[in-house]
């Protein structure tokens, strides 16, 4: 039962790198450039970002020790 919390605890952590800063830059509403507007730089841009945002999520579980 405590890896399957752990795993939901993982989950929320990785969602929340991923999602966030999309949330706040929507929430500030910024205008986006219009090179960014196009639909294959954004896949691209939200693929990048997605990776570090997964590296910064396993290293912050791993700091808390959210391992079984």
């Amino acid at each position: 039962m405590t890896q399957f919390l752990f795993l939901i605890i993982d989950v929320f952590v990785a969602v929340a790198f991923i999602a966030a800063p999309w949330v706040i830059l929507a929430k500030l509403n910024v205008q986006w450039p219009n090179w960014l507007k196009d639909g294959i730089v954004g896949v691209i841009v939200f693929v990048i970002w997605t990776g570090f945002a997964l590296y910064f999520a396993t290293q912050t579980i791993l700091w808390l020790g959210l391992v079984p």
